[in-house]
Parts: C-alpha cells; structure tokens; sequence
C-alpha cells in the first residue's frame, strides 16, 4: 500500500492490514492470538507497546525503562554527540539562530538611549600632626588598611542622608531645573554609582539618564557635595571622639570591676583550700592502709609458702630437713621424724644381718609403719594449722582493700574538683589580665584623642568636574547584534541535545560504545524484504550481499582468538520485539554451517516459537523443546535436533503449549543438562531467545550460554532498556560481548551509515540490493512480471509469495553500464 493510499485509509482498515499483511519491517512483528504472553495490552493492541517501551507490561528489571540515571537534563555531553545532533537538527538550530538575530534587532531598537556623566574625586587621609606616635582612635574608618578606609568612606557617601544633600545642592544650583522630584531620586539611587580606581586615591563618579544634560548636572552637584559632607561628618566625629571614648573607659571599668568580684565569689564558693587539705588527709590514710596491706600480704606470702612445704613433707617424709621458726608443732614433728629415723636405721641394721622375711625384721618393719604413720598425722595437724593462720590472715586482708577502694575514689574525686576548680580560676584570671589590659589601652587612647579631636581624619576634594556627554553608551549595536545570533545558537544547540536526550534511542555508533561502553559487533543493513521466513535465510540464498558479508564478517570475528572460546554457545537476546533477534540467529547458524561447522540452532522462545514456520517444519516433524525437558530425560535429547535443509545446520524447534510453564520449565535441571549434550555434539549452538525485560528467561539461559549477543535497530531500540539489559546480565555472571545493530538503512545519511561499509562507495555499489542502478529486470525465463516488479519496488508481491534470490532478478541496465 502506498503512502498516499496509506493516508486515505480509514484507521479500522489501517489496523486490519498492519494486522494481516505479512511484512517484516513496517509491520507488527510479533502478532500471534497465542496469548502465551498474557493478554494483549502488554504489547498494545497490535503486539507493539502502545508506550514509549514495553506498553503495560511490568518489566523484569523493574522501574521505569528509560534512563531515569542520567547524570543531567542534556545527556553525556560529548563532541560527538554534539556534532552529530547538530547535524540532524540543523534547520532547528537555524530557526533559534533567526530568531535570536531578529531579538537583537528588536532589542536594539527598543532600548532606551542612555547617556554616562562622569566626575572625579580625590580621597585622602591626613594623620595627626600633634604626636608623633599612633593616631588616635577617632573612628573605625581611621584603623585599617587605605582600601579599607575609603571603601568604608565610600559607603557612607552612598547613604541616604548624602542623597538628601546632593538633591539639595542639586536644587540650589539649577533653580529652573523642570525635572520631577521623583525622577531625580530614581536617577540617583538607581544611576549612580562610584568606583575607585585601581592602586589610587581617586574615586569616578558616574550618572546615568536620558538626558545628557540632567547627567551631567546630578554627577557635579553629587561630586560638590560630597566634598562638604566629608567635611562635615569630620568635624562631627572629632567633636564626639572624646566622649565616645570617656563612655567606653567607664564600660570598661565596670567589666575589670565585675572580672575582680567574680574571682572572689569563686573562691569563697569553690572552697579549693579546704579541698586541698582534706585531699592530703585522704592521701595520708591510704598512705597508712597500704603499708598494713603490704604487710598482710607479705605475711600470707609466708603462710602459703610454710604450708607448700609441710604438704610436700607430708607426701615425702624422707626430704626432711629444717623447718621454720614459726612452723606450727615444729618440735613435735622433729621428735616424730626423729623417732621414725631411729627405727628405719635399726631395720637397715637387721636386713643387713638377715634377710627381710626375718621375724626380728617383720617385727621391726612394723615399727617403721607405726612411726611414719604418727609422722604424717603430725605433718596433718600441723599442715591444717598453717591453712588456719593462711585463712585469718586472708580475712585480715580484705577490710583494708575496701578502705583502700573507699580512699582512693575519694581521692580521685577531690583532685577532679581541685582541678575544675583551678582550670576556672585560670580563666577568671585571664579574663581579669584581658580586661585590665583593655582598661589601659583605652585610657591611653582617650588621651590621643583630647589632644587630636580637632583633626580631620579623611578628606575629599574634587579631582575634575564632568561635561555634557556627546555619545550615548546604550545600546550598542557591536555587543547586541553579535550576541542575539549567539545566544540563538547556543539555545539551539541546547534545545536539540534536551531533545535528543529525551528521546531515548539509540541513534548511533556513539550511543553503544561510548554511553554503553559495549562494542558494536556487526552492523546489518536495511533489506526490502518482508517475510520473515525469507529474510531469515538470506545468509544462504544470496550469498554474495552486504547482508551476507555482514554475517560472515561476525562470524569471523567470533572466531578469532579473541572470542574463540567464548561463543561456543552464543546467545541471542532483543529488549523487545521486533529487532531481528530470530533473524540474527538463524543467519548466524547458516554462516557458522556454510563455513563447515557443524551448528545447531534452538528456538528457546518458549512463548512464541517462530523457527518452525521459518524452516517450513510442521508439528508432527519434529519433538517438541518443552514437551521434551519436561520429561526430565537426557536420553530423549538425541530425538531434539532434526535437519534444516542446509548443511552442518540442524535445528530444535518449539510448540507453544498452555500446559507447561516456559518459567517453571527454564529452572528445571533439564536445561542445563541438554546445553551440556548440545556442547558435545555440536561445534557451534545459537540461542534464539525471548525478549529480555518482558520475561526472565533471558537472564537464565544467560548464564548458560558461553556469551551473549544483544540485538539493536537504530531510531527504535531505547537506551534504557538497553543499558538495563547489559547491567542485569552482567550482575547474573553472564558474559555480554556486544551489540548487532540490525536495520540500518545505508543510503540515507545517519550515523551508521558509514560504519564498516566504505567500500560500497569506492566499488560503485548502490541500489536496494547493493548492486549498480539499482534497476532490478528478470534475466531468467521462469521470473515473472510481479517478481520481477517486487524486486524494482521492494515491495512484496500481490499474491505474497517470496521473492527469488536477487541474482535471478539482476538489473539489465548493469550490462549497459
């Protein structure tokens, strides 16, 4: 249909042909009544998004699609992106450019003429000539630096009592002047202004008006006054210097007064003497109750050790030596041991006679056992005694340790009150010295300033008078007439990138590997093809285009040894429907068979399946992907793939069924069991998969797939869900290797209209096929009269059959050529 026919169409007959006439671009891709993926508002009406993306339907990654994490309103601002929006945009920046030309001259036109008078006057400070030391302190504008000074005299003469006078003086000088009272005080409040000059005394004084007259009036009278109010006001500080300074002395009196009571009333109130005395007391006591634990700890040291040692005798009689003074029943246990000594000597005599079964040795070795046993009841006794004296002098010890406890808390608590207390005197003091310090000074001052109040501090006196102005200084064509097409220029340059911003689409080369930083692998150009089935073989059927070249290019650099191990199963994913993700994928299988590499192509769109219809395989030729992986056997595998008519490509085809759950089913085991078959009996394995964002079987099969492939269309896919996509894959653990720009019409300038294709130029390429002219005939005898049409005008022919290969419907005009 036509674009006039288009236009003329009723919308109920648009929909109905967008709905049955089958095309790949320019239609609705993905129309099915299959509603495997819900009702129809998730895609719109018509399968796409009735929205800028996604329609209706809640995305998998969640929140809005777009870009909502731009960093500002214009976008990544970039010289390439600048030029190329500028490019697209241009008769836009040219209309901001007019219109901005037109203002300056409206504005120019529209200004009022204002006309600048200027005085000049000279400031200068005059020191005191009676003493030869520091000047006295009259006011603040005598401290400081000379800037400061007459920065400070400035803002005075800008006051509104200096306003006053200069009207007055304004009124006595031009007696007959008709200006409105109100004009004047407009003119100088509003127009007026004073700056001095950089590194010198002298000060310009400037008005502005309409009339150059009444300019230059106002700026003489202004710079008159100024010199008698500057005189005036000198006068008057002088004359008020002593008693200002009489006022501060009597203020600061009171302050050291206040300073010295305030360091009576603390030590009256903080009682430090009292404190420091107690303190001593407290530091005395636990003097005294440390000796008397040293010394009960030195005394249980003694007890513990005496009774070690009567345990040890008690376990060994025969290591008996001397015991200690003070060893509790030292004399008993001696005479015991003595005893037991005694007869262990008589019965070494008899075993030295006789032999120990010897009744004279029995009764002797008895004795022995006697003896030992009243010396160890002795060493008993004596060993509980000294546990006694052990245990009181344990029980002595700890009602000094809690008097020490007591002492030492107390003690830790008045030396934190004594040093509050000091650290506050401290402060009164130096509050005290600062106070005095100031008293003086100010006493000082007040003497300077009895001798000095009769001298003028800073004066004024006029430098040059102002004449009438001859030129106006607004406005000014060289600055406005330049500037409106500036301006324009810059708003329009802003305008467009906010617009291209706001658009959201992936526009160029610079979008993906700049904005995305991803590679852009292989760009496909614009086929006028319209079946689907048809542009999904075109690898094989018309070997020799820039399609095909495209694809063959691909397959190149994924085998290189960059990518080599990384696409032994690669998969094919889209942000939504319609980016030639199936198409890609099956090409892509029929390049990797053409080159000898045994393929395999699986249609994993569990939802809406399309490589059955694109192979022309019915439903009772093939085994079901997920009425297969539903049985959970990996012995039915081998019944999957089935041959697609090309060689070294099969294919594993899917039946939509309402029965099983395509989510259920891509987290089952048996998904990752039959890519682990696929990978053994295959070379190559390329998943066509459903759109990424709408479901989440995208995000499974990524991560068992070796890479991924993302599917772009220039001026249709969006940036968000785009950027969205690769972030969601790459946080899953799955390996993104870049981008296959699909769509790109290369005869029509754009941004990838030069991208890898620079050759078609030199070689003198052209046409819709890429071929010279661009006039496609029949050259056959078997190419009819609408094929040979369908091939001059793109479109598909009348009874919708598919087109022949290109080579069968070559231009005869090229044999002229």
């Amino acid at each position: 249909m036509s674009e006039e026919e288009a236009k003329n169409t009723p919308a109920t007959e648009k929909d109905a042909v967008k709905r049955t006439t089958p095309g790949y671009y320019g239609r609705v891709p993905y129309y099915s009544k299959a509603p495997y993926y819900g009702p129809s508002p998730y895609y719109g009406a018509n399968g796409f998004p009735t929205t800028a993306y996604g329609g209706a339907a809640p995305y998998y990654y969640g929140g809005a699609p777009a870009g909502a994490d731009e960093e500002s309103l214009v976008g990544a601002i970039t010289l390439t992106r600048i030029m190329r929006v500028c490019m697209q945009r241009w008769v836009t920046i040219m209309v901001f450019i007019i219109l901005g030309a037109i203002g300056s001259f409206f504005v120019f036109k529209l200004s009022p003429t204002i006309y600048e008078a200027k005085s000049i006057i000279e400031m200068s400070i005059r020191p005191p000539r009676i003493l030869p030391g520091r000047g006295a302190m009259v006011e603040g504008d005598a401290v400081g630096s000379l800037e400061e000074v007459f920065n400070t005299r400035l803002a005075r003469l800008r006051s509104r009592a200096m306003m006053e006078q200069v009207l007055q003086r304004y009124h006595s000088d031009y007696p007959n002047s008709a200006v409105p009272e109100d004009e004047l005080i407009r003119t100088l409040s509003g127009k007026s202004d004073m700056k001095l000059q950089r590194r010198s005394r002298l000060v310009v004084l400037s008005v502005r008006s309409h009339d150059a007259q009444l300019a230059a009036d106002l700026a003489n009278s202004y710079a008159l006054t100024a010199e008698t109010f500057t005189q005036e006001e000198n006068k008057l500080v002088s004359e008020e210097a002593v008693a200002w300074l009489r006022t501060t002395v009597e203020a600061q009196r009171r302050r050291l007064a206040q300073a010295d009571q305030a360091i009576m009333d603390f030590k009256v109130g903080a009682r430090v003497d009292s404190m420091v005395k107690e303190q001593e007391g407290v530091s005395m006591a636990l003097a005294r109750v440390n000796t008397e634990i040293a010394d009960l700890e030195s005394r249980i040291t003694l007890a513990e050790e005496m009774l070690r040692t009567l345990q040890l005798l008690q376990d060994s009689p025969d290591r008996f030596g001397s015991l200690p003074e003070n060893t509790p029943r030292a004399s008993e246990i001696s005479a015991t041991h003595q005893q037991l000594q005694q007869n262990i000597a008589a019965r070494n005599a008899l075993l030295a006679r006789y032999t120990d079964k010897h009744p004279d040795v029995l009764v002797k070795e008895k004795e022995v056992m006697v003896y030992r046993e009243q010396f160890a009841e002795v060493v008993k006794r004596s060993c509980e005694t000294a546990q006694a004296n052990c245990d009181l002098l344990k029980s002595q010890m700890e009602p000094f340790r809690v008097k020490r406890a007591e002492l030492s808390a107390a003690y830790a608590d008045l030396q934190t009150k004594i040093d509050a207390a000091v650290i506050r005197l401290h402060q009164l003091q130096r509050d005290l010295q600062v106070n005095e310090q100031s008293y003086k000074a100010l006493l000082n001052r007040m003497e300077e300033a009895r001798l000095a109040h009769d001298e003028n501090m800073c004066t004024v006196k006029i430098g040059e008078t102002s004449s009438i102005p001859r030129l106006p200084i607004s406005p000014k064509p060289t600055l406005i007439f330049p500037a409106g097409p500036m301006i324009g220029l810059l708003i329009g340059i802003l305008f467009v990138l906010v617009v291209d911003h706001f658009e959201d689409k992936i526009t160029g080369i610079s979008d993906i590997e700049q904005r995305l930083r991803m590679k852009v692998l292989c760009v496909l150009p614009r086929l006028p093809i319209k079946l689907r089935e048809e542009l999904a073989v075109v690898v094989a059927r018309d070997k020799f285009s820039h399609f095909s070249e495209a694809f063959a290019g691909l397959r190149n650099l994924l085998d290189s040894p960059r990518y080599q191990d990384q696409t032994k199963v690669i998969l094919v994913v889209s942000t939504q429907p319609g980016e030639g993700k199936t198409v890609t994928a099956t090409n892509l299988g029929l390049t990797y068979a053409a080159s000898g590499q045994k393929t395999l192509v699986v249609d994993f769109d569990l939802r809406r399946p399309r490589q059955a219809r694109i192979f022309k395989k019915k439903g009772q030729e093939y085994n079901s992907l997920p009425h297969t992986l539903v049985k959970n056997d990996p012995s039915l595998f081998e019944t999957l793939p089935i041959p697609s008519d090309y060689d070294n490509l099969d294919i594993v085809l899917t039946r939509a069924s309402s029965e099983i759950s395509p989510a259920t089913l891509v987290g089952n085991g048996a998904v990752g069991k039959f890519f682990e078959w696929a990978r053994e009996n295959y070379d190559r394995v390329i998943i066509d998969s459903p759109p990424f964002g709408i479901v989440g079987d995208a995000v499974v099969l990524a991560n068992m797939a070796d890479s991924v492939m993302l599917m772009c269309c220039p001026d249709r896919t969006h940036f968000g869900p785009l950027k969205h996509a690769i972030r969601h894959l790459s946080e899953s653990g799955a390996r993104v290797i870049g981008v296959v720009v699909n769509d790109v019409d290369f005869l029509r300038r754009s941004s990838f209209s030069g991208y890898d294709y620079h050759y078609r130029y030199a070689y003198n390429y052209g046409g819709k096929y890429g071929y010279r002219g661009g006039h496609y005939k029949p050259l056959l005898a078997n190419v009819t009269e609408d094929e040979a049409a369908t091939a001059e005008t793109g479109a598909a022919p009348a009874n919708n059959q598919p087109a022949r290969h290109r080579r069968d419907v070559m231009v005869a005009a090229e044999e002229n050529d």
